[in-house]
């Protein structure tokens, strides 16, 4: 036996259209109805189907697909590329038809792009400059990144972006490069030397880099290269013994009466000065990547030696190091709480992975440049007389100079520290000279 049922008319969107009535066909069995034999699903309600509709569109055979998000009134696009990943964006429009417009074009210009054997995406110079910026900021964070990341930056930030940032990469060209550098050396007030060309290019291939990883671009797209021919630079001035025997002096208080992070790192760059004039490493990469695991001692003739495995710009070697070397990682050991409690020894044996240089709770300062320029200024020894900045590279330099001086073989110096008989007899040509006219007279 049926029942009819009649229910009453409700209220519905303007744009959905039902009878006035429905009927509902009731079934009954002559006893209570039966019980469902699975879960029931929560039908949706009219007003449910009707903003889905409204919030999703398909279009080009679903692989165009317009939505609404609740936190914007505009309108986002998806479509699917020829490798089947999906790129979103926003099509800054709150009209349907706009917005189906805006994202046909797009979906029709990616497929054009894909058949060119082109990215089907394309991003502003900024976009991309801003990604990898934090690329590297994430690497330099996790200790993978180079210290030269920091230059990098310094140069996308202060010269690329400002000049490039509107516009697309793929349509940079050798004019638009030439004329960039014309005002980079404008804003720079000096013609650039070969060094400082060169962390341009590098920056600016790092973005092309960015964008070739990311699908933004083809690696089949020629992109212009910034010119890295310059005015060779001089070797930074060294320091005279007299010099290093009064910086050396001052560091011996100068944390003195000094509280905080700014004692501590008077403290600590003391240390880090004796190791660099000590063992000759090259400040930044080499110095600050140095761990307790890099140092062991090294017997020769029945002697020991302190030898320490360094990597950086040519590649690792191991150097080294001064006997009084020692002095400064014993004081670099006690400060550090978590290995004072076993001896020197023990320490050099245990193949610690902790960093070397580093503050009594565990982190590692970012750099000591700033400090040391403070010293120098202190101390009234910031220039050489020839008027050129002296920075911690100068310590280097320094160990060279003396080492020359002292009569060591230049292959065994270029050995030590990383580099070439050829750039050793560049930057010293005048000392080499004079120490082969005192052997001649």
């Amino acid at each position: 036996m049926k029942h009819w049922a009649t229910v009453p008319q409700f209220a519905l969107p303007t744009f959905y259209s039902l009878p006035t009535s429905i009927t509902v066909v009731l079934h009954d069995t002559g006893s209570a109805p039966p019980r469902p034999t699975a879960q029931p699903v929560r039908p949706q309600t009219i007003s449910e189907l009707a903003t889905a509709t409204s919030r999703l569109h398909h279009l080009r055979d679903g692989e165009v697909v317009l939505y609404r998000v609740p936190s914007s009134r505009n309108w986002q696009a998806r479509y699917k590329t020829q490798t089947g990943h999906w790129l979103r964006f926003s099509t800054r429009k709150r009209r349907l038809d706009d917005a189906s417009r805006i994202a046909c074009e797009r979906y029709d210009e990616a497929r054009f792009r894909e058949r060119m054997g082109l990215a089907p995406a394309v991003k502003r110079f900024e976009e991309i400059a801003r990604v990898c910026v934090a690329d590297m900021t994430k690497e330099m964070a996790a200790g993978h990144g180079k210290r030269v990341f920091t230059a990098y930056i310094g140069v996308i930030e202060r010269y690329l972006v400002p000049y490039f940032g509107q516009r697309y990469l793929s349509n940079i060209s050798h004019k638009d490069v030439t004329e960039f550098e014309i005002w980079r050396n404008q804003q720079m007030k000096r013609p650039p030397k070969a060094s400082t060309l060169l962390t341009f290019s590098s920056a600016f291939s790092r973005i092309h880099q960015t964008a070739i990883a990311r699908g933004w671009i083809s690696d089949r797209v020629p992109i212009p290269k910034l010119t890295v021919k310059g005015e060779k630079g001089t070797a930074r001035p060294a320091f005279t013994a007299e010099e290093i025997a009064l910086l050396r002096d001052h560091l011996l208080q100068w944390h003195a009466g000094v509280d905080g992070k700014t004692g501590e790192m008077r403290r600590l760059l003391r240390d880090y000065v004796d190791v660099l004039f000590l063992t000759g490493m090259r400040q930044g990469t080499e110095s600050m990547n140095l761990r307790w695991k890099h140092i062991e001692w090294h017997t020769d003739a029945g002697r020991r030696y302190l030898r320490i495995w360094v990597s950086g710009k040519t590649g690792p070697r191991w150097l080294i190091a001064k006997h009084e070397c020692v002095a400064a990682l014993l004081r670099l050991h006690r400060h550090q709480p978590d290995l004072a409690r076993m001896d020197f020894e023990t320490l050099i044996a245990s193949r610690s992975e902790q960093l070397v240089f580093r503050f009594e709770n565990g982190e590692q300062p970012y750099e000591f440049n700033h400090v040391f320029r403070r010293l120098l200024q202190e101390l009234g020894i910031e220039k050489s007389p020839a008027g050129t900045n002296r920075t911690l590279y100068s310590l280097r330099h320094t160990y060279a100079t003396l080492e020359l001086l002292a009569g060591t073989d230049i292959h065994t110096l270029a050995k030590q520290m990383g580099t070439s008989v050829v750039m050793l007899e560049r930057h010293y040509s005048k000392l080499t000279a004079t120490l082969a006219a005192e052997q001649l007279a």
